[in-house]
Parts: structure tokens; sequence; C-alpha cells
């Protein structure tokens, strides 16, 4: 039985008695308990059910490891980041490349070692860039460059957990009525290890330039996302960029339910291989869904 390759065009999720059970965590109901084939469907039905499994990856630099943190903290996902277990990155089922700029060599070759119906490519440390504005210009051309869609985000801002006194101290500086300079080293004033000096390092470490920014506007706004440190928090991660993410996730949760099924059917084909209950097992194959 031949193995497919992609998602045939229109696919829909199948509604067979094998894609049922799988879904409702039924496999190893199918065949009688003696069945040989119980171990083999439970295993297969354990592996349907997984969360859903995200591996990042780009070019070292790039932010791979923050990108995994907000990943994790905001949409709660399963994510392997680099340098992490090889054998969890084997069980990924989608791919979040990361670019740091335009695309480069390393990265075309990276992008075209992967599934193309399962990746999604996000313009990280958008932060770093004159604006937003400047970032998602340079995540359109890389868009039209790579032939994908280009997410901007920040995985920065993501990760903002700004503490008590972090959030006084912007409060005063907002009161001073302190702006942002268009280079974030100007920022930096006081002596060389001076509290100030070391307050607003810290505060470029955790926010960097664009957080501080919007930080500093929401709270001379006196805004009610700027309440206190915990709400403002929650409005650097919402306008990082990626809890948007969310939605290109959901849009390929249809393509790993069609692997999925691949791989409880390519189970069955092994186990029917071995003459392990064979009849059931070409029963089941032959109850429709992917193939």
């Amino acid at each position: 039985m031949r193995t497919p390759t992609n998602p045939p065009p229109g696919w829909r999720p199948s509604h067979d008695s094998l894609s049922a059970a799988a879904e409702q965590g039924g496999l190893a109901d199918l065949v009688e308990p003696s069945s040989p084939l119980v171990p083999v469907l439970a295993a297969a039905g354990q592996r349907f059910l997984r969360p859903l499994h995200v591996q990042v990856v780009g070019r070292p630099g790039a932010g791979r490891d923050t990108m995994a943190r907000a990943l994790r903290e905001r949409l709660a996902l399963t994510v392997t980041g680099p340098g992490e277990d090889p054998r969890a990155a084997a069980d990924a089922d989608l791919w979040l490349h990361v670019l740091a700029g335009p695309p480069r060599r390393a990265d075309h070759e990276l992008l075209s070692s992967l599934p193309a119906d399962r990746i999604i490519v996000v313009l990280g440390k958008a932060d770093t860039h004159p604006d937003w504005e400047a970032a998602t210009d340079v995540a359109r051309r890389s868009s039209t460059h790579l032939g994908l869609p280009v997410h901007v985000v920040s995985q920065l801002l993501a990760c903002a957990d700004l503490d008590a006194a972090e959030f006084d101290a912007l409060t005063r500086l907002a009161a001073e009525r302190t702006e942002m300079p268009s280079m974030a080293g100007r920022f930096l004033v006081g002596a060389p290890g001076s509290a100030e000096r070391l307050l607003r390092q810290g505060l470029l470490r955790r926010i960097d330039a664009h957080g501080i920014s919007t930080a500093l506007r929401l709270i001379a706004e006196e805004s009610a996302e700027a309440a206190d440190a915990d709400a403002l928090n929650r409005a650097l991660h919402a306008r990082s960029g990626v809890p948007q993410l969310g939605a290109a996730f959901g849009d390929r949760v249809g393509r790993v339910r069609f692997w999925r099924e691949v791989e409880v059917r390519a189970e069955l084909e092994r186990a029917a291989a071995r003459g392990c209950d064979r009849v059931n097992a070409e029963r089941l194959l032959a109850a429709g869904g992917v193939g």
C-alpha cells in the first residue's frame, strides 16, 4: 500500500471506524482483547492523541531559545528548542523557523529540508527594528522571497515578566517624560555601574527598546493596560505577535491529523507484514482513511 507524501488536494479528516476510534482513544477496542494487535493499537492510539509538538529551528543567533520559551508560555505548546532532546525533535508535528532578518542561504537550505505543508516562518526580534512597521516590511519582502507567509514577532516581549520594582521605575521615567531615543545606547544615562544605568540596562535586556517605549506610552496615558506590573506584562505579551500565531498553528491541525493517521496505518501495515493478526490488521486497513 502506498504511503502518501502530502495530503491530497481538498483532503478532509476521514470518518471511518479507524479514524473515529483514534480520535476517541479506542483503537485497541477494534479487535478482540486476546488479539496480539491490542498493544500495537494501544501504542499507536497514544501517539495519535499526543499533544501538538513544535520544533523551533533557524540559524544560530535568531532567538530560537527565547522563541521556544514564548511558545510554551503564551500558547502552552509542547516545544523542542535547539540543543534539546533529539528524540523529542523526532516527534515534531510542526516546525517554526525563526528568521533574524531577510532569509539567507542557510535559511533556504533548512526550509527545503522540512515538510513544506507543516512549516511556520516568523521574523523574530521585531523589537530590534526601528519600529514595528519596519519589521513588517522586512517580513513582507521575506515572504515574497520565500513564497511562504512570514509572521512578525518579538519573542522578548512575549516573555516579558517585569516585577513591581521595574514597573515603579518605568512609572517614574514616564512621570519624568522620558522617551526612548532612536538609538538604544542613548537610553543608558548615568555613570557606569550607577544604580540608574544598571536599571536601564536591565530594562533593555528584559524588554528592549520597543518594549520600553510601549510601556512608557501606556503608563503616560494612564491606560488600564498599565495599571500594574502584571497588567503591563499582559499588554506586552499581546503586542508581541506570538499569541496571534495560534491561528497559524490552528490552520495546520488538519495536516497534523493527516500525518498521524498515516502513522497509525503504517503501524498496522508493519504488524500485518510481521504476521501479527494479519486478518484483522488488513480488515482495519481496508476500512478507509488515508492511503
